[in-house]
């Protein structure tokens, strides 16, 4: 029984959620054979605030530049 999990922020359009989480079942189905009713797709929506890259909360003004930092010192 395949079983897969996405972690995501926060999905505002739930036809794109929906839409998400079947174009997974199928091609989980297409690749691995499973039949429909033995696949699972869990969505965690995650808040900006309880997420990080290099260690920036996603709720940080800057995330999209800090987040790409390669080290400490690139913070300075």
């Amino acid at each position: 029984m395949p079983v897969v999990q996405i972690s995501t922020w926060p999905i505002k359009n739930k036809v794109a959620l929906q839409t998400m989480m079947e174009e997974i079942t199928r091609v989980v189905h297409q690749t691995s054979g499973a039949p429909l009713d033995k696949i699972s797709v869990f969505v965690n929506e995650i808040p900006p605030s309880h997420w990080a890259d290099a260690g920036i909360s996603g709720s940080d003004p800057d995330f999209r530049e800090r987040s790409r930092r390669l080290s400490y010192e690139d913070d300075r």
